[in-house]
């Protein structure tokens, strides 16, 4: 039986260690490429014909940029904070619970010591499930709202391509070499700040309080008692 309950700890204090992925990483990009930033030169607007004008654009600085991208990583981090804290705390209260237990087991009758280890060890791999269930609906809440602002920003792009009469926009991290000329992204950013700002308000998710470490029905000893 004990070694079933430090099992379920061993698990639990594993969970409770780090932040949830989603404050690494707000959101990826639309498309993957080179991390490197292409050599930015002074060239002239391309002219004449055969010439397929193109514009290029940065996705991850049009999103970091942005009212909406700023609105959800401050969302992010504030509900990230809360999720630590808490992690902290359950890790706290059920190493001192555990403690507790160690103690009272050369104290209380054996079905007595075995019935408190078992509801134990139920609500460490419940609190254990809760706490996933937190961090994973944090890093869906990332990939959702990254995903609406993809789709929201798309119309205002083409209307800038129509614009500019574009016919592609490229990734700027897959350019070797381009003119500053062709980069939109700043352009784009104060665009959709105007048009579609911060975007939805989303609240969090409406998850189960955890529950408590009950305490010990009886008190514990002085001293623990010898291996």
């Amino acid at each position: 039986m004990r070694a079933g309950r430090q099992v379920a700890l061993l698990g639990l204090a594993v969970l409770l260690a780090g932040p949830p992925a989603a404050l690494a990483q707000t959101a990826a990009p639309l498309a993957g490429g080179p991390s490197a930033a292409p050599l930015v030169v002074d060239a002239p607007e391309p002219r004449g014909e055969g010439v397929l004008p193109v514009i290029t654009l940065d996705q991850e600085a049009l999103y970091a940029g942005t009212k909406w991208g700023q609105r959800v990583k401050a969302e992010l981090e504030q509900r990230g904070q809360e999720i630590a804290a808490e992690n902290d705390r359950l890790a706290n209260q059920f190493a001192a619970e555990e403690q507790s237990l160690t103690l009272l087991r050369q104290t209380m009758p054996a079905d007595e010591f075995r019935k408190q280890a078992e509801a134990f060890d139920k609500r460490a791999v419940e609190v254990r499930r809760q706490r996933e269930a937190a961090a994973d609906e944090l890093n869906k809440r990332a990939a959702d709202e990254y995903y609406a602002f993809s789709r929201a920003m798309l119309p205002v792009l083409a209307a800038l391509m129509r614009e500019r009469g574009a016919v592609a926009v490229l990734d700027k991290r897959a350019i070797l070499v381009a003119a500053q000329s062709i980069d939109v992204t700043e352009a784009l950013i104060q665009r959709i700040d105007s048009e579609i700002g911060a975007g939805p308000l989303q609240q969090g998710p409406n998850l189960p309080e955890p529950q408590e470490p009950a305490e010990p029905s009886e008190a514990a000893p002085e001293s623990a008692p010898a291996d």
